[in-house]
């Protein structure tokens, strides 16, 4: 029996441990897939967040089938609500033989596991011939927080997300064809991928000048307000007609009131983001100042940075339409990533320097991030393993230590 399998029968979580531990052992990352399995059985889904809504419609279909015609004429049509494939894909061929909602985010699990580890890896694997510090372990959980394996809540965004940058990432830095593919695959889990797929192919086909790519990036950073009509009228102009309702809803004045309206979250969950964008303004910024020479020799790293400066222009811009901060928090991705391989790749004691002053807002950030992870890991994620889980559902959030 291979390690990663034995860990996982033994204790998921300890498996975590232990892949960290002897990361560069080959078997490290499958340690990983496997836990965010084990996380999506034993999850928690109150009934405000996403999760409930899917394992809802789980069981309607269970109780009440749908032929395979009719579910297929939800796609793509006027008459339809579904304009993405694979979460209603999975939960209806799952409701062909179960109506459990623990099946079916550890079926989620499978796809959101595999490249949430394999990105973890990709960065990883610059660490393998190389002695680890303190600095590059905060760098690297924070590129784990910032979309977390406790995001499956939310399926079909994150699972997109990391399937995203997984292809991108291959695409750019590894000259691999089929990284585009992976890519452009993106809108099949989540519709609003359609723009994060045209920046890159803009960013493939367009070469924008560094220059330009910054100076946008900093007024981007810079803007305060934004004319939400504006953009309603830009994106319904440019989107296929299909996602016209998507889109109207999302920017409608009554969306815009009610996530105003909202419970008023505690400071520091207010605050942490905003600690992770800071640092990327920070470190962006002194790479373009002070490294451009260097950068633009590595051809591979040179297009990465150019890229993620795009997207982080259009993520800002977006984060002032309602729910569209998920694009910036997608590009943040992309810039933790970044900064972790400028850190890897290049030579630079002053960028060590400012990397070391700004970890205590990253280890801000990893703190309050294990704290919103504690409102769906439960004390039979971390404790437990599959052969107690599959008898004891008893889904008590960690949160309930602290409340």
């Amino acid at each position: 029996m291979n390690t990663p399998v034995l860990l996982f029968l033994l204790n998921p979580f300890l498996g975590v441990v232990q892949a960290f531990k002897h990361f560069r052992q080959d078997w490290a990352k499958n340690s990983i897939w496997l836990f965010v399995i084990f996380y999506g059985f034993t999850m928690f889904r109150p009934e405000a967040m996403d999760s409930s809504r899917y394992v809802s419609r789980l069981q309607i279909l269970y109780e009440a089938p749908l032929s395979w015609d009719i579910f297929l004429a939800n796609f793509y049509s006027e008459e339809g609500n579904a304009v993405d494939l694979y979460q209603p894909l999975v939960t209806y061929l799952l409701s062909l033989f179960t109506n459990s909602g623990n099946v079916l985010f550890a079926v989620f699990g499978i796809t959101y596991g595999y490249f949430y580890s394999r990105n973890l890896w990709l960065l990883l694997d610059w660490a393998k011939n190389r002695r680890v510090n303190r600095t590059m372990w905060i760098l690297l959980i924070s590129f784990a927080f910032i979309i977390g394996f406790w995001e499956l809540n939310g399926v079909r965004m994150w699972t997109a997300a990391h399937m995203f940058f997984y292809g991108a990432y291959q695409f750019i830095i590894n000259k691999k064809k089929n990284g585009l593919i992976v890519a452009l695959l993106t809108p099949l889990v989540h519709y609003s991928f359609v723009l994060p797929v045209g920046l890159l192919v803009l960013y493939t086909f367009v070469k924008i000048p560094w220059r330009i790519l910054y100076f946008v990036f900093l007024a981007s950073f810079s803007i305060s307000e934004l004319n939400i009509a504006s953009v309603r009228e830009t994106l319904t102009n440019i989107a296929p007609e299909f996602l016209v309702p998507r889109i109207n809803s999302y920017t409608s004045d009554q969306y815009i009131e009610t996530i105003a309206e909202g419970p008023v979250a505690n400071w520091y969950i207010l605050y942490y983001l905003k600690a992770v964008g800071w640092v990327i303004f920070v470190m962006i910024s002194f790479i373009y100042f002070t490294s451009q020479d260097q950068v633009k020799r590595n051809k591979s790293f040179s297009h990465f940075f150019g890229f993620t400066m795009l997207f982080l222009s259009a993520g800002n811009v977006m984060s002032m339409v309602p729910s569209g901060g998920r694009y910036l928090t997608i590009a943040q991705l992309f810039a933790l990533a970044l900064i972790f391989l400028f850190y890897m790749i290049f030579e630079s004691r002053n960028y060590h320097h400012y990397l070391t002053l700004m970890s205590p807002l990253l280890a801000f950030f990893i703190i309050i991030s294990v704290r919103v992870s504690f409102e769906t890991v439960t004390f039979v994620t971390i404790l437990a393993n599959p052969l107690i889980a599959a008898f004891i559902d008893v889904p008590i959030p960690l949160i309930s230590l602290l409340k």
